[in-house]
């Protein structure tokens, strides 16, 4: 082995080292607040948006939903996700182009606080069958968007030398030795 290659193999533990202190850090509990996750900042939109334009958000913005408030307030009123276009407008004759979320959104969604323990948001995923939880503040206004997939993205940081070193496959058989 090179002394080049020896180099970036410390490097490389290094890194490892310092990642598994930061992630030791932020190890959830399912009493700590969902802040502590790194949810998402909304993508809000009006009642009155396009569907068209709502999917493509879904592509520029790189999300899974949208959260719709009032033009007035900007209180939470519905929330729009790629589900939604699957299970709402897929195969059915609309146009896109002329068709307003406000009429296939999901109204009055559930919602949480960023100060509500994670537990909840874990209960409403398993419970409610979401994918998506917004999160409001005492007013309704939305502040942040909460997926399963955050918490699960979280969980793999935090355990990722157990996650990321697994084997290939679960059922793979060793057919020769190992080592030198």
């Amino acid at each position: 082995m090179t002394k080049d290659a020896i180099d970036e193999e410390s490097k490389i533990l290094e890194e490892r080292e310092t990642n598994a202190n930061h992630n030791m850090e932020f190890a959830l509990s399912l009493n700590d607040p969902i802040e502590k996750v790194f949810y998402k900042q909304p993508v809000l939109i009006n009642e009155d948006t396009k569907i068209i334009e709502v999917i493509n958000l879904f592509n520029d913005k790189d999300v899974g939903g949208v959260l719709v408030v009032n033009k007035e307030s900007g209180k939470l009123i519905g929330i729009f996700t790629e589900r939604d276009v699957i299970r709402k407008l897929l195969n059915k004759a609309h146009d896109l182009s002329k068709e307003e979320i406000g009429q296939y959104m999901t109204k009055r969604p559930d919602t949480l606080y960023p100060s509500d323990p994670i537990a909840y948001a874990l209960n409403r995923f398993a419970t409610g069958g979401y994918r998506h939880i917004p999160l409001v503040d005492e007013n309704d206004i939305p502040v942040g968007f909460l997926s399963i997939k955050d918490i699960i993205e979280h969980l793999v940081g935090y355990y990722s030398n157990e996650i990321l070193n697994l084997p290939p496959s679960p059922h793979a058989k060793q057919k020769t030795r190992e080592g030198g």
